[in-house]
């Protein structure tokens, strides 16, 4: 079984977004909407710091950290 790592963490509008462009690049990522957890586990943080987390295969962690970073870098010059 293949070992996953956070690579992301930060609002679920940016982690679907990034997950989007990680796999229109080959990369299998999956989306861990941490509120959902919190709600579904019947307990939920009052202010949560960290909406989703993004995860990655952890062979495949270099090449998404310098898309994700692109794709970051990307949306803030458009700012």
């Amino acid at each position: 079984m293949d070992d996953f790592i956070a690579i992301y963490s930060g609002s679920t509008v940016d982690a679907g977004f990034i997950k989007k462009h990680l796999e229109n690049s080959g990369i299998q990522s999956f989306v861990e909407n941490k509120h959902d957890t919190t709600i579904t586990a019947s307990w939920a943080d009052i202010k949560p710091v960290v909406g989703s987390v993004v995860l990655v295969k952890s062979a495949d962690f270099d090449k998404a950290d310098e898309l994700i970073k692109d794709y970051l870098n990307s949306r803030q010059q458009s700012e």
